[in-house]
């Protein structure tokens, strides 16, 4: 199934593909049974995984970094899918357009993806 939906979903440019997908899971967590399997099914709760940084509390070591939720809007969503913490941005004091696109590139041999979003 995953490769199918892969296969799929690079045919599309990776940026709209992103939205989309993360949209999509939005409105899949607005639902309280929708967060609910999203989460039985993505998170675990060790007590030993739990971390205090600097009097932060953190259900888990596992975070995603800058760059992937940009404007703070899947924050939810991204804790359903069992991140210990999420950092935003990039956060600048007026918006910006960033760079023209495109400006997200997919590297499917290297199995990576190139980020020139801009802020």
């Amino acid at each position: 199934m995953y490769h199918l939906l892969r296969d799929i979903l690079f045919k599309f440019d990776p940026e709209a593909v992103h939205y989309f997908s993360m949209n999509n899971l939005q409105k899949i967590c607005n639902t309280c049974i929708g967060k609910k399997i999203i989460s039985n099914n993505f998170c675990f709760h060790k007590s030993n995984l739990e971390k205090n940084v600097f009097g932060l509390q953190f259900k888990n070591p596992v975070g995603l970094g800058a760059g992937f939720d940009k404007n703070a809007l899947y924050l939810n969503e991204l804790e359903a899918l069992g991140f210990g913490f999420v950092e935003v941005g990039t956060v600048t004091p007026k918006p910006q357009i960033g760079n023209n696109k495109p400006r997200l590139f997919r590297l499917p041999k290297d199995k990576a993806l190139i980020n020139r979003m801009g802020f």
